[in-house]
């Protein structure tokens, strides 16, 4: 039986569902007749002139951010790109599945009418031969020019955060865009008073549990360990760190904020052997969907449930790691020149046949 403590909260919840009602039609009410207020507005001839008006109070205005944002110059390399397919997985699955693929860079065709197929939980070796077009395809993936369900969220690591005066463990924890935005509207609620704040810092707090935002500093204080930073490393200003410092600051982002598909592009060209040890074992326990290219056969060893050769314009899927993609292909292979032999012996014996009995 609930406690009466539990019964009051319920209630509590109840009632404040009611007033939240209760407002959201008292809203739509008043935006409705503001709207009827602004068309007879407009029949009565209260127009702009030449066309610029001030914006009245609380109207949304484009920011300087936004500005910023559309004015930002296309990348040279998208625009060089040209990508085609088409999404063969349900919109709401957390499979990509994608037939038809085709990409060409600078005019190259790259990937020419092949299939894509990654499935949640998996952990993908990329594997081809230098200027195949390995980089290329993460890109395309992480800049979403090949169709892949809206609902999944990417985080390709392509550089290093900027030399600022964040430090390692702000640059971290600021990815966590949700939980910086739920905070900082807390702080903001804490310093005003009545009902309504109250009722939205208890919804807020809820939030902040399911997101087990108490530990999100001991999180990303234990990943930058992991990977080389000692704790006053860890509080010092990123300016103060090479790229290459930096490069493991984008890493530990990248693993901190667990997106459904995580694109990495040699991630062991910046760390030393323990940071590359402690990597493998993170990256084994990712439960979503990895794909990465890796010169480092051993890393690949490790962390890979399968491979994806780019071959011949072509994506050909093979199981498990990279020694046991090795080993199919070399058997593969092996079995295909059997066969080319056979029929090449089976051509001769009937152009013998032929000619000893014309």
């Amino acid at each position: 039986m609930p406690s009466e403590s539990a019964k009051k909260r319920q209630a509590q919840k109840k009632e404040r569902e009611r007033q939240r009602q209760k407002q959201t039609s008292a809203k739509k009410k008043q935006k409705a007749e503001e709207q009827v207020n602004g068309a007879s507005g407009g029949v009565d001839g209260n127009e702009c002139s030449e066309g610029a008006c001030a914006a009245a109070p609380g109207a949304v205005t484009p920011s300087e951010d936004d500005a910023k944002v559309k004015s930002k110059p296309v990348d040279k390399k998208s625009a060089a790109r040209s990508c085609t397919g088409v999404l063969a997985s349900h919109p709401l699955s957390r499979d990509i599945h994608i037939n038809r693929l085709s990409i060409t860079f600078h005019g190259v065709e790259l990937l020419s009418d092949t299939g894509l197929e990654l499935n949640i939980g998996r952990r993908y070796g990329l594997v081809g031969l230098n200027g195949s077009g390995k980089s290329t395809l993460l890109d395309a993936l992480g800049n979403r020019e090949v169709p892949i369900p809206p609902n999944m969220d990417i985080f390709h690591l392509t550089e290093e955060v900027a030399a600022s005066d964040m430090t390692p463990l702000q640059c971290v924890m600021e990815v966590d865009e949700e939980r910086l935005r739920l905070e900082t509207e807390a702080e903001t609620l804490m310093k005003l008073s009545g009902d309504m704040e109250s009722e939205r810092l208890q919804d807020i707090y809820e939030r902040l549990d399911e997101l087990d935002a108490a530990t999100a500093e001991t999180k990303a204080a234990r990943l930058l360990h992991g990977l080389g930073f000692s704790p006053e490393m860890q509080q010092r200003p990123c300016k103060d760190f090479s790229g290459g410092w930096r490069m493991r600051v984008s890493l530990a982002r990248a693993l901190y904020v667990k997106p459904t598909l995580l694109l990495l592009d040699e991630p062991t060209n910046h760390l030393d052997l323990d940071a590359c040890v402690w990597l493998e074992e993170e990256l084994k326990k990712y439960k979503r969907i990895l794909v990465m290219v890796s010169h480092s056969q051993d890393f690949m060893n490790g962390v890979c449930t399968n491979v994806i050769h780019l071959h011949k314009n072509t994506l050909v899927y093979y199981r498990g790691n990279y020694d046991a993609y090795v080993k199919t292909r070399s058997e593969l292979e092996e079995h295909q020149m059997k066969r080319y032999n056979w029929e090449k012996d089976q051509m001769q014996h009937m152009k013998v046949y032929r000619y000893t009995f014309t």
